[in-house]
């Protein structure tokens, strides 16, 4: 039962990281033709590389049609889930004017069957941005910042800028579909001159580049080497503990001997010790062995995180007993709109989930009984337990009646909305008595939480679980609006494959 939960949270991680590398590597390709005067047509295949190990391959265009430059970057990535190959396209391409206007855009993303499109064109100064997922679609619209550039318009901000000098320092601001269009990501590039490199057997005569990007979860940091016209050679970029690189190749060579990468078992932690199931408090030691977290960790009336140093936090976590939450005099607060408004994966305006959160909830007395209806319904109701889902939005969970811990999530807070009821999503870690042939351990999950009488409650649809418990410990919550998977699947990238998790002390009831 764990192994179909906790798969899944590997597999957003997985995805979300190949698209924040994505991003980065389109940016890239973009620095060729800076010192030419003509316009030159890209067309390059690349091999991409996670862990060592060779998951899939890239293929990046540039092409000129009458007045306009259409770009294009396709990632192709297969990793292992459960003994079966699962594979993730993403693609992403852009139409600018000759002197880097933006015209149009689109970014394409695909894993376990569930397909995410997002479209937009420039009109009146403004991003008219569509955004599709299965039957859920959005419309929104952003102001545009002038500043803001997409790849040739990217190219042409870099022209005049050498980057085979050593020592050269530029800004950039860049627009990307997958870190949100509502503004420009900032971006930071520095060069480092020539460097000699060896690839295949093949020697290249390569200039050195460093580009980092800032967004609202800190700064993601890539190494690239160019070659002569400045396009990309080789590129690597450490996303906490995934190493990730990509490197030239040619079409036939990037299509074969694709390895089936089980990312699973880097999602998984030691903890060596039980949780009794009656924990009242807790305090867990963090140790990130890859180097400091930057970011601070999630916080709360009930997680309590003390800083020893950049690379060391205590946290700790005390239990709200479900059965003594009804009798807390908690105060009423407000919270903001968007933990209450319908969005493009928490879709509670639908007219299946209304129906559903009326069923669910029917004979309530009070928010309490709701709240506990609606979380014992969302575990009964989603029947085929399985992680063939990336993840759906919760029209289309409540259609399909499967998946695992996203979906139970995205469905209850959905359910929740529809009720009246604000609601976050919560993402961390949680401890395993048994998982596979290891024991007391800690993996990757997602639940739900409740804003009931001022104060945020937890609700494990997936495990049945009401309440707030010790057992886990919050690296996130969100309200899911735009943008935020990403962001999430970067903290939490942050704590894969560099963590080292024990328990200072305990107390049980």
């Amino acid at each position: 039962m764990y192994r179909k939960y906790f798969n899944s949270i590997s597999l957003v991680i997985l995805k979300n990281l190949v698209r924040l590398y994505f991003f980065s590597h389109f940016f890239v390709i973009s620095f060729g033709e800076e010192n030419k005067t003509q316009f030159k047509e890209l067309d390059r295949w690349f091999d991409i590389y996670l862990k060592d190990s060779k998951v899939g391959y890239a293929h990046s265009t540039m092409k000129f049609f009458k007045d306009t430059v259409v770009s294009e970057s396709v990632f192709n990535v297969t990793f292992n889930r459960n003994g079966s190959p699962v594979r993730m396209n993403s693609c992403e391409k852009t139409e600018e004017s000759k002197n880097g206007t933006i015209i149009s855009f689109s970014s394409l993303s695909e894993m376990g069957g569930v397909p995410i499109l997002k479209s937009g064109r420039i009109k009146d100064n403004q991003i008219i941005i569509k955004e599709k997922q299965l039957s859920t679609e959005s419309i929104k619209k952003y102001p545009l910042d002038q500043a803001g550039k997409m790849t040739w318009g990217v190219l042409k901000t870099l022209r005049k800028k050498n980057f085979k000098t050593n020592g050269n320092l530029f800004n950039l601001k860049v627009y990307s579909p997958d870190f949100g269009m509502s503004s420009p990501t900032s971006a930071q590039v520095r060069t480092f001159g020539k460097r000699n490199l060896k690839i295949n057997n093949n020697n290249f005569v390569t200039y050195k580049t460093e580009i980092s990007l800032f967004n609202s979860v800190g700064k993601v940091k890539s190494i690239n080497f160019l070659d002569e016209n400045g396009f990309t050679v080789k590129s690597t970029i450490q996303l906490g503990g995934l190493p990730v690189e990509i490197i030239q190749s040619t079409e036939q060579k990037a299509k074969k001997n694709i390895d089936s990468l089980d990312l699973l078992l880097g999602t998984i932690f030691d903890l060596r010790s039980p949780i009794p199931s009656n924990t009242k408090s807790i305090k867990f030691n963090l140790k990130f062995v890859n180097g400091k977290y930057q970011k601070p960790i999630f916080h709360s009336g009930n997680q309590i995180v003390q800083k020893i140093n950049d690379h060391e936090y205590i946290i700790q976590v005390s239990a709200l007993p479900w059965a003594k939450i009804g009798q807390s005099n908690h105060s009423l607060s407000t919270v903001e709109p968007e933990f209450s408004e319908s969005s493009l994966l928490l879709n509670s305006d639908s007219t299946i989930i209304k129906s559903l959160a009326r069923q669910a909830g029917q004979g309530s007395k009070n928010i309490f009984e709701l709240s506990e209806k609606l979380c014992l319904f969302t575990n009964s109701y989603i029947r085929n337990k399985n992680y063939r889902i990336g993840f759906a939005s919760a029209t289309e969970v409540a259609m399909s009646r499967e998946g695992d811990c996203t979906e139970h999530a995205v469905l209850l807070a959905a359910l929740g909305r529809a009720m009246g009821i604000p609601t976050r999503i919560a993402t961390g870690l949680v401890f395993l008595e048994n998982f596979e042939n290891s024991s007391n351990v800690m993996g990757f999950h997602m639940w739900t939480e409740f804003h009931l009488r001022g104060k945020w409650i937890s609700f494990d649809a997936t495990l049945k679980k009401l309440g707030t418990h010790a057992d886990r410990i919050t690296l996130s919550v969100s309200s899911l609006k735009e943008n935020e998977i990403p962001e999430i699947s970067y903290i939490i990238s942050k704590f894969v494959n560099g963590l080292e998790i024990s328990i200072d002390s305990l107390e049980t009831y």
